[in-house]
């Protein structure tokens, strides 16, 4: 079942008394958890038959004493716990609640969340097997032209197919990325009935993950204004500082071995067949290694290493984190 799937059939009233949602995907997390609110929280029972838990700051027993709780007033009682893959569950706490899910309670609506669902740990592997278990991952392209159409239509504007495969293109396959940018050009039309092209291409910039390697590229020219510029595009837009990162380390891994055969005296073509790349990638990369010396690359790996345990361990602003790393980066070792 896919995550459109289960919010229409929410929509159409079938509601079932577990989800367990999971991948990296979000927008979609958030999407169906809201459709469920809506059809079942009130404002005037929300205070009683709504609990929100974080898998890491609780417990398992908290959350199916939560679960067994009667509802207020009637009604469905709704328990949230989110982010399963930040904690890791005892044995008898992994049978507790596959116990659970086997014979759930028919007035409760429990939902699981996780971004990540390792598929060698039991409760995973369990949970994905049921048929409430939906994953929510980023369909490809061509599915996304029909989905940002219709998403138009409800909020009551008409999207031609052009300008529907143009927002898609400068997008890339997030969900999320596009109907934040669809309520962009909304507001930037005037709420006019219909979104053209030209409207598409005045609102959307071309946000694709691809201009990572634009990012990238600045830091080769050592370009610390044009590379904060591309950054803070790629934030906005809802890229993973984590992948940011990541992209920049590759980039720099390629000039680095690039600069070690270049040494050695070979042609572009065999520097790509000794490292299994693209000869317009080492070409180039080729073009970058008079910019750095293999000192600045051990010097710019340790500055790479360190961003990347800071965005994973501390509670300091990833676009600072990275931000900081960039004007290291631009202005090298001295």
């Amino acid at each position: 079942m896919t995550p459109d799937d289960l919010i229409q059939q929410i929509d159409q009233g079938s509601i079932g008394p577990l989800y367990f949602l999971y991948g990296e995907e979000t927008f979609y997390h958030t999407e169906i958890i809201h459709a469920l609110l809506q059809k079942q929280i009130t404002p005037d029972n929300r205070d009683f038959n709504l609990e929100t838990f974080d898998a890491k700051d609780s417990a398992v027993q908290d959350w199916l004493a939560a679960a067994k709780t009667l509802s207020f007033m009637g009604g469905t009682k709704v328990v949230i716990v989110k982010n399963l893959h930040d904690t890791t569950l005892q044995p008898k706490e992994t049978e507790a609640l596959l116990g659970y899910a086997n014979d759930p309670v028919a007035d409760t609506c429990l939902i699981l969340t996780a971004t990540k669902a390792d598929r060698k740990k039991k409760i995973f592997k369990s949970l994905i097997q049921f048929s409430w278990a939906v994953n929510c991952q980023a369909p490809k392209e061509s599915l996304l032209f029909a989905w940002i159409k219709k998403r138009a239509t409800s909020l009551g504007v008409q999207l031609s197919s052009d300008a529907a495969r143009l927002m898609v293109e400068r997008t890339g396959p997030k969900p999320g990325v596009l109907a934040k940018e669809l309520e962009k050009v909304i507001t930037y039309s005037e709420n006019s009935a219909s979104i053209s092209e030209e409207n598409i291409r005045e609102v959307v910039g071309d946000i694709k993950v691809e201009n990572a390697f634009e990012l990238t590229e600045a830091l080769k020219e050592r370009n610390a204004e044009k590379a904060i510029r591309l950054l803070h595009n790629q934030l906005d837009h809802g890229e993973d500082p984590i992948k940011v990162l990541g992209t920049m380390v590759w980039q720099f891994r390629v000039i680095w071995e690039v600069k070690r055969y270049r040494a050695q005296k070979l042609p572009a073509i065999k520097i790509a067949q000794e490292m299994g790349s693209k000869p317009f990638l080492v070409e180039k990369a080729m073009k970058c290694t008079e910019n750095f010396s293999q000192q600045d690359l051990i010097w710019s790996f340790e500055n790479l290493a360190q961003a990347d345990r800071e965005l994973k361990s501390s509670g300091n602003s990833p676009q600072g984190i990275l931000e900081s790393l960039i004007l290291k980066l631009c202005c090298g070792k001295n």
